[in-house]
């Protein structure tokens, strides 16, 4: 049986957390991204430092433009 660690599994939902992010910056989320969403925000193993790493890793240039967005609301 296949397990996968608690390192991969946080990696995992905080790319997927990243993802959503980038979406929503292109334009609003469907609603089962938005519960999806909703679900990740309130899981303990995704941090916003996994989630910062991974929105470098996905998008390198974009992540600036997201951090720009975020601060200006």
């Amino acid at each position: 049986m296949n397990q996968t660690s608690s390192k991969e599994r946080c990696w995992r939902k905080s790319r997927i957390a990243a993802r959503l992010l980038y979406r929503k910056m292109a334009g609003p989320l469907r609603p089962r991204d938005q519960a999806l969403a909703r679900r990740l925000s309130k899981d303990p193993e995704v941090e916003n430092r996994l989630i910062q790493q991974a929105l470098y890793c996905l998008g390198g240039s974009r992540k600036h433009d997201l951090d720009r967005k975020l601060v200006a609301r």
